[in-house]
């Protein structure tokens, strides 16, 4: 998926809200916005474990551990909670927050 934003396009929602774990909110928008700045934020490679994903309904919670080197966020390990809601029968992303893991 590096630099490819059909992915955000297509599950995020359009009021999508995420809470970085460099204590910023994000809008789609504005990740957008980052993926196309290649030259100065460029993830090297990613990670996800210990994904656990509960759904209730039309809503499902994805939990997980993920590690991450790239050129604009630096090497790091975050903890990430995102939600999830079935619109037009797909599931849309619609919240997001992640945690640095304690060292």
């Amino acid at each position: 998926m590096a630099g490819d934003s059909s992915f955000v396009e297509k599950n995020y929602a359009e009021n999508f809200t995420g809470g970085s774990s460099w204590g910023n909110w994000e809008t789609k928008q504005s990740i957008l916005a980052d993926m196309k700045d290649s030259k100065n934020n460029k993830t090297n490679n990613e990670a996800i474990s210990e994904l656990s994903v509960r759904a209730y309904g039309d809503t499902a919670i994805a939990t997980y551990k993920s590690t991450y080197d790239s050129l604009y966020h630096g090497d790091r390990t975050i903890l990430s909670a995102d939600t999830f809601v079935r619109q037009n029968g797909s599931w849309k992303q619609v919240a997001s927050h992640s945690s640095e893991l304690a060292k």
